[in-house]
Formats: structure tokens, C-alpha cells, sequence
């Protein structure tokens, strides 16, 4: 499918934090939402020193997750955090049994490659878009996309998965870049998209991220920490003439390009509530974690959001809802996978509010 300039690709990871934002959106806001779904590998058990759980088990389910919080919407599919060597115990590649048990319960999927895709990953990817026929979605660098190799390179990886550029999707994912200048980086990004085979495309997105990797370095107990990705974004659609192709808009909602991985036992963050705003950032409420405590301050932070002067109310999303019933007591003051959802269910309705604001493409 095509994703239009008015639609929103948020990026993933999969967790129960992430399914429950989508499913806790209000239902007039999902279809403006195409989400890129990384699929994440099995947590580590540091005490047994091997992967909690079989690969079978981990993803057997995924399909039935994915039917049941955002239903037969389309979503990308993107392989890339699964080891390649990895198989299922049947033998087949991690991405075809995805897409065969979605299949299934009647998903509609397309497969995200890049050009560093192993063999056996873009076989997968050709013979998932020989059922289904939804094309794939090549998700690069900008580094990628101004090599003056790019279009060989998209080139021979079309003729590998034997469809034609106008089935195939560009993600540029810039990652997090150094904004600032922020003209040069947006003459730099306009330059790439009008490459030949960026404007042949079916669509594309431009993706980027800006939250921070670590909060330690965050004011207490509340900071304005600056969307970056979207100031960029909004800055690039006021350059381009009216004859440039608008891409879409996509980030990494309320994470960084990197995320924490490590033994969870000894990586205990602080209490924090992520809460974007309209204005291109974010208000990140949070405090120092006290021996014995673990959520008791939640609903102190809550407060600060709330007399923030910035507070969209409760009506504006069931996170920003949440907010409020945290404060008065109406809601549990929850855990780091509450506040995940709260965050990223927030931020996604925000975000879809600033693309309505846009002039029309």
C-alpha cells in the first residue's frame, strides 16, 4: 500500500507497552497510522545464560497479538533486530513464519528489507510478496541514499525480490543526526529524495529520532526536551517547492534509536512520565529512585504535567487521561510498561494532530 503524507509511521518495538498505545487509540486516528513494527528477539536470562524462551515460542504469538490490537490494519514488518542465522524449528526463515501465521488471520503486512539483507532474508521477503502481493519496504540510511551507487543498488535488489519500484517503499531513516545547522541537513535530505528511484516509489518516509538515549542529564523534577525530528521534518515541508514529493513523516515515538539492553536486574531507571507536546517537544517528569520505592511517585509527576500549562486534557488521549486518574487517584500508578503505553499512545495522537496542522500536500 502506499502511505500517504498524511499518515504517521511510527516505529515499534514490540512490546506489550507498544501493542497497548495502538489499541488504546482513539478508532478515527488508526487509520492515519501505519506502524513499523520492529520484531524483537527473545529477553536473555542472565542467571541461565541462554534466551528465555525458544524462538517457537516467542514468536508463536505474534499473529494472534497483532489481530487482536490493531486488527487487519496495515503494519511493516522489519526483521532486522532477529539474529539472521535464527530459524524456526521447522526450518523456516523468522520472517515467513511471521507472515505465514498473519496470513493467516488476515493481516495486512509488508515486508521491510535494506541492502545489507543476507540472502536467505531477501528470499523471504520474494516469496512473502509472491502470496500476498503488498510489494516490501526498503528502510535505508541517508549515507545509503546519497551513494551514488543507491539506484544500482535498489535496482538489484528489486530484481532479487522480482517486483517493480512502483511496489517498493522507501523508509529513509535518518536515525539520530546532528541537527543543527538545520538548513544544510535539510538541503542535504531534499537532495536525496529527489534521487530517481526515491521520486519512482511508491511512497516514502522520512524518519528520524531525538529523544534522548539517557535521562540523567535532565533537569529536575521536570524538562522541555526538544522533538528534533519533527521541527526537521516541519522545516523540510516549508522548503520544498510545490513540485517536490512530501514524504511522510515517521520517529521513533518516545524511544531512541538505541535502546537499554542488558541484565534488567541491575538496570532499574528512574520514575519518569514522557509527555509530548505541541510545540515540537516533549515534558519529561521525573525523579531520583529511592531504596524500596516503586511507583509511589508517579502521581506527583502526574502533577507537574498537569500544572504544566501545557496539559492537553483528558479528553485528548486515553494516555494524556491517564495522566490525570494517576494524579486524583482514579488510576493505579502503574509500571514502566504503563507509562510506555501512556507515552507512546499520547505521543502518536500529538504527532497526528501536528501532521492536520500541515498545509495540504
Amino acid at each position: 500500500m502506499a502511505i500517504a503524507p498524511t499518515q504517521y509511521v511510527p516505529l515499534l518495538r514490540w512490546r506489550m507497552g507498544e501493542y497497548q498505545a495502538l489499541f488504546k487509540l482513539a478508532a478515527g486516528l488508526k487509520p492515519a497510522v501505519v506502524p513499523l513494527i520492529e520484531v524483537l528477539p527473545p529477553d536473555f536470562d542472565f542467571e541461565q545464560w541462554r534466551p528465555k524462551k525458544e524462538i517457537d515460542d516467542h514468536l508463536g504469538g505474534f499473529a494472534a497479538k497483532l489481530e487482536k490490537k490493531w486488527s487487519d490494519r496495515p503494519a511493516l514488518i522489519d526483521g532486522r533486530q532477529l539474529a539472521p542465522a535464527t530459524r524456526m524449528a521447522d526450518g523456516r526463515h523468522t520472517m515467513t513464519f511471521l507472515f505465514d501465521e498473519a496470513r493467516k488471520l488476515g493481516a495486512s503486512l509488508t515486508p521491510v528489507i535494506n541492502l545489507e539483507s543476507d540472502a536467505a532474508y531477501r528470499k523471504a521477503v520474494h516469496d512473502i510478496d509472491a502470496i500476498d502481493m503488498n510489494g516490501a519496504v526498503l528502510r535505508c540510511t541517508l549515507e545509503e541514499a546519497l551513494d551514488p551507487d543507491f539506484d544500482d543498488h535498489v535496482d538489484a535488489l528489486l530484481k532479487a525480490l522480482a517486483i517493480d519500484i512502483a511496489q517498493l517503499d522507501i523508509v529513509l531513516d535518518l536515525g539520530a543526526p546532528a541537527y543543527s545547522p538545520q538548513g544544510p541537513l535539510v538541503g542535504v535530505i531534499r537532495a536525496a529524495l529527489n534521487g530517481a528511484r526515491m521520486l519512482s516509489a511508491r511512497s516514502v518516509v522520512v524518519m528520524a529520532a531525538s529523544f534522548p538515549e539517557t535521562m540523567t542529564e535532565l533537569k529536575l523534577p521536570i524538562q522541555t526536551v526538544s522533538r528534533e525530528e519533527w521541527r526537521l521534518y516541519a522545516a523540510l515541508v516549508t522548503a520544498q517547492s510545490p513540485q517536490e514529493r512530501r514524504p511522510s513523516f515517521g520517529d521513533y515515538a518516545v524511544a531512541a534509536v538505541k535502546f537499554a539492553q542488558g541484565d534488567m536486574r541491575f538496570m532499574r531507571g528512574s520514575p519518569n512520565v514522557r509527555y509530548a507536546v505541541s510545540d515540537g517537544g516533549w515534558l519529561v517528569a521525573r525523579s531520583k529512585r529511592k531504596k524500596g520505592e516503586t511507583n509511589q511517585a508517579y502521581p506527583g509527576l502526574c502533577g507537574l504535567i498537569l500544572s504544566s500549562g501545557q496539559y492537553h486534557g483528558a479528553t485528548f488521549s486515553e494516555g494524556s487521561a491517564y495522566i490525570e486518574d494517576c494524579h486524583t487517584g482514579a488510576a493505579k500508578r502503574g509500571n514502566p510498561t504503563v507509562w510506555k503505553w501512556v507515552a507512546t499512545n499520547h505521543h502518536i495522537t500529538v504527532v497526528l494532530d501536528d501532521l492536520a496542522k500541515l498545509p495540504a500536500p
